[in-house]
């Protein structure tokens, strides 16, 4: 294993500033309102500062498939700001071509008291290949006032790719509208500990060690609604085995709400593998996902996106490949379309708001946005983050939205082919 030193450096640079569901887009959701307003925004509207936000907007999507807890429990923030309940279940539900339909039930508890232990559990059945899945996790504070924190977790779940960005109900609704599924998945059974330091206004770090087994999953069929013709893709094979691993974790994480504040986020990784600690594979690896939203006016918001990844030792086997290409980056390009031992990604979003839509029950409006993607995937032979002697793919377009932060159509072309077709897609959040 080397050194974290031969690591900060590109460390240090990753901190610098920095569903498709067919041809046809959805149309906006409809309500059956009393009254009806549809008027442009008045300046003092959309700062994107509000203190508070309802129940409902505070409900987040997954950000990035962080290690800590296996997103069996919500951030301690987060869980504040959905008021004083100190429990809750959750209902799971997910449609895929290798599990078919999953469906379960999750259960989380936190109190109030900053030194009370945090507990999350979670248990599935996998149909299509008769299988039953569960987590669990459980973290203790040990310092007052709850700022460093002990975990454990045991888990067996079906898994995927942490660059693949798209939720459960977003990636069901595309498989059964439009017969995409955009992911990739394997079996990952294993347990892991690690102790966090929660850092207030920066980051929750994080030392964790891991054990994992990974298995090759299959398709088991899937029925579409729509486009029933089309060919499946098939569910690539991975490299089985077994993992034992380190990792350094850095994350302050984006909620999804109705105006994401104003701010920068940021999910950073750097994870060994193999040498002293056993297991089937040895390489290092570094992922780094960085994320700004900024105001610039009361109607005008930009997002920024920026993911650098490197492997300097070893080799990654192919389920910790880094993959590029679809809703999730460089839109007009199909699913994984690049794959490497190394990638860079650099995505922006201007979004002005044109006017504000409100009912008795939904507040939304209509967006336009224009956008860009910039990025590569590729493998150095000599374990070199050789962006430099890569050809950078673009992708740019506009797109619409109901919500700035929920349903979105895009209209992507490759900026470098000028006779390209406009690749169109459907998003029911953002995509970053």
């Amino acid at each position: 294993m080397r050194p974290f030193l031969s690591l900060l450096p590109f460390l240090l640079a990753l901190w610098a500033p920095a569903v498709s569901l067919g041809d046809e887009p959805a149309p906006p959701a409809a309500g059956i309102p009393d009254t009806l307003e549809f008027n442009a925004i008045p300046p003092d509207t959309l700062t994107g500062t509000e203190a508070h936000h309802s129940e409902a907007d505070q409900e987040d999507q997954e950000w990035m498939s962080a290690r800590t807890g296996d997103r069996l429990i919500t951030d301690r923030d987060l869980w504040r700001a959905r008021g004083s309940r100190t429990s809750t279940w959750k209902a799971f539900l997910d449609y895929n071509r290798v599990d078919r339909l999953r469906f379960g039930a999750g259960y989380e508890l936190q109190v109030r008291d900053p030194m009370a232990p945090r507990l999350g559990g979670r248990l599935e059945y996998a149909d299509g290949r008769d299988q039953t899945l569960y987590g669990v996790q459980i973290e203790q504070p040990i310092l007052r006032p709850g700022r460093i924190s002990v975990g454990a977790s045991l888990v067996r779940r079906t898994d995927y790719h942490e660059l693949h960005q798209l939720s459960d109900f977003e990636n069901t609704v595309a498989l059964l509208l439009a017969r995409h599924d955009y992911r990739d998945y394997w079996d990952r059974e294993g347990e892991g500990v690690y102790l966090a330091w929660r850092v207030p206004d920066f980051s929750t770090v994080s030392v964790h060690w891991r054990r994992d087994q990974y298995r090759t999953l299959v398709s088991h069929g899937a029925t579409s609604w729509f486009n029933r013709d089309a060919e499946l893709r098939p569910n690539p094979a991975i490299d089985d085995g077994e993992t034992h691993t380190v990792a350094l974790s850095m994350e302050k994480g984006a909620r999804t709400t109705l105006h994401t504040q104003a701010g920068t986020y940021h999910w950073v990784e750097a994870e060994w593998a193999g040498g002293s600690l056993g297991g089937d594979f040895t390489y290092t690896r570094v992922l780094g996902d960085l994320r700004g939203v900024l105001r610039l006016t009361p109607a005008t918001t930009l997002m920024l996106r920026g993911v650098a990844g490197t492997t300097t030792h070893g080799e990654l086997p192919a389920q910790k490949v880094f993959p590029l290409g679809g809703p999730d980056g460089l839109r007009a390009h199909s699913f994984a379309q690049y794959q490497g031992e190394q990638v860079a990604l650099i995505q922006a979003e201007y979004i002005i708001g044109l006017w504000k839509l409100r009912t008795g029950a939904f507040e939304g409006g209509l967006h336009a946005i224009v956008f860009a993607d910039a990025g590569q995937a590729w493998t150095d032979p000599d374990h070199r983050w050789s962006i430099g002697d890569r050809k950078i793919e673009m992708d740019g377009g506009v797109g619409l939205a109901a919500a700035e932060d929920k349903l979105r159509v895009y209209f992507a072309k490759d900026l470098h082919r000028t006779s390209s077709p406009f690749v169109i897609t459907a998003r029911l959040q953002r995509p970053f």
